[in-house]
């Protein structure tokens, strides 16, 4: 019985969560369970579609709850990236968002409501997230979505899934499959743009990216990284840009699961 009204209390609190953060529409699932995907309207960000089976809504969570990329608008880095995007703004450039991993677009609807006018560019090579993050995107105004993998060479890579839309993982395939893309790549795509942050949660791939060319470290304002080695132990998937970033002029913050580099 104690197991059982655990269990009841914590399904009442994930609900009533839920209810806060996407309003009476969450509870839409409990009066048409054969639906398993619904566009809700999200508090302050607009309309977001999520899987009910899956991780979707405790993505949505992570950022939007528990603040995983807020640095506290009285901290002085976020105070450093505020002044940056001014900057890049005021000069007639775009600041360029780089959403590596973006999985169903929470970081990137994050950062969007944070720097309006920043191009943002979201990278997911899983098909099925990659759908969602395009329905999620599809009204910001300088958005751009790559069905694609981030890595530190072109290429390609296989994609596994996981057994939710988070744990996604790539490795390299010598024989096709889904389009790997560089850095320098993903910021091309925005011709008038400039370097201003990158986010980088590609579970366990980031061995790959920081192995290849990092110059375009030197251009970024803030580089958020979230490490995967409890995922693959003795694979030492942190090693590249810990050593990357620990020759570099950068200061670090952690806030969650997250590793957050702002340039001094």
């Amino acid at each position: 019985m104690r197991e059982y009204l655990t269990r009841l209390k914590g399904s009442v609190r994930r609900n009533l969560e839920n209810r806060r953060l996407f309003g009476n529409a969450a509870l839409l699932r409990f009066f048409t369970p054969r639906v398993r995907e619904y566009r809700w309207p999200m508090r302050g960000v607009g309309p977001v579609t999520v899987r009910v089976d899956g991780s979707d809504v405790g993505t949505l969570k992570q950022v939007f709850v528990k603040r995983e990329y807020d640095l506290g608008v009285a901290n002085a880095a976020a105070a450093r990236a505020t002044a940056a995007y001014a900057r890049i703004c005021a000069s007639g450039r775009r600041p360029v968002i780089v959403d590596a991993g973006a999985n169903i677009g929470a970081a990137s609807l994050w950062f969007h409501r944070l720097y309006p006018d920043a191009a943002i560019v979201a990278i997911e090579p899983e098909p099925d997230n990659a759908r969602i993050l395009r329905a999620n995107l599809a009204p910001l105004p300088h958005a751009t979505v790559l069905e694609a993998a981030i890595a530190g060479e072109s290429g390609h890579v296989a994609v596994r899934d996981g057994a939710t839309g988070w744990d996604v993982t790539t490795r390299r395939s010598a024989t096709g499959g889904i389009t790997a893309i560089t850095m320098a790549e993903a910021l091309a795509t925005v011709s008038d743009g400039t370097p201003f942050i990158a986010k980088i949660d590609i579970e366990g791939f980031e061995s790959d990216l920081f192995a290849g060319d990092c110059s375009w470290i030197d251009a970024m304002t803030m580089i958020i990284v979230e490490p995967h080695d409890w995922m693959h132990p003795g694979q030492h998937t942190s090693a590249g840009f810990q050593r990357e970033m620990g020759r570099r002029n950068f200061e670090l913050f952690i806030n969650g699961e997250n590793l957050m580099y702002i340039a001094i």
